[in-house]
């Protein structure tokens, strides 16, 4: 897995490669040999009852790469990036083409042994970012799986994205049974914070991937 500079735009703790960060409208680089799905997922828009905290008026997302999430009205799903050899791939939803967003990471040749590893990694990256500050990253279970979650903060700069200004993000990584690393990634502007927190619990209990 080819894991560099995280992208400082879209905020993200996973990055594919040093992507460009003048994307297509498909949310794919020029040029970076990054492929884009061609299926739309599924939507559920009146799911079944679900139970712990997840509102009833959510949709239910059945992802063509192998997982369902649920996610308020309105979300729509835009690729953002496949490696070359189709082992990484990553998948934005988000209402307001990026400014709010849940970005869904998956592996199948993980680098690391842990996704605490995983995480410190990633986070010595992120040191570039104007005003980084961790909030936690620490060791969790996650679906009986181990896993770690990561919450930080930062400034987002105009010239590396439309939605500038403080932004804050949190990421809860972790490694199925058969050896997948998924990692489940939010962000928003941090004024938007007690939202955007609420909302990622219930994207956490929603969530269901096929290969456990």
């Amino acid at each position: 897995m080819v894991v560099l500079a995280a992208l400082v735009g879209g905020g993200t703790a996973l990055g594919l490669q040093k992507w460009n960060q003048d994307r297509d409208e498909n949310g794919t680089s020029p040029g970076s040999g990054v492929s884009q799905s061609p299926s739309p997922s599924g939507v559920d828009a009146t799911p079944s009852p679900v139970q712990g905290s997840v509102p009833a008026n959510w949709e239910v997302h059945h992802d063509p790469w192998g997982f369902d999430v649920s996610l308020p009205k309105g979300w729509k799903r835009k690729v953002y990036g496949v490696s070359d050899d189709g082992s990484i791939k990553q998948v934005d939803y988000t209402p307001d083409n990026g400014k709010h967003f849940v970005r869904i990471a998956l592996d199948t040749s993980p680098d690391f042994p842990t996704a605490y590893d995983h995480q410190l990694d990633l986070e010595v990256q992120l040191q570039r970012l104007v005003a980084y500050k961790r909030v936690t990253l620490k060791e969790n279970t996650y679906r009986d799986r181990p896993g770690s979650l990561w919450d930080y903060t930062w400034t987002a700069q105009a010239k590396d994205t439309p939605y500038p200004g403080p932004r804050r993000a949190i990421e809860e990584t972790y490694l199925s049974r058969d050896g997948v690393e998924f990692a489940i990634y939010m962000s928003s502007p941090a004024a938007d914070w007690a939202e955007t927190s609420a909302q990622f619990k219930s994207v956490l209990q929603s969530w269901s991937p096929d290969s456990g």
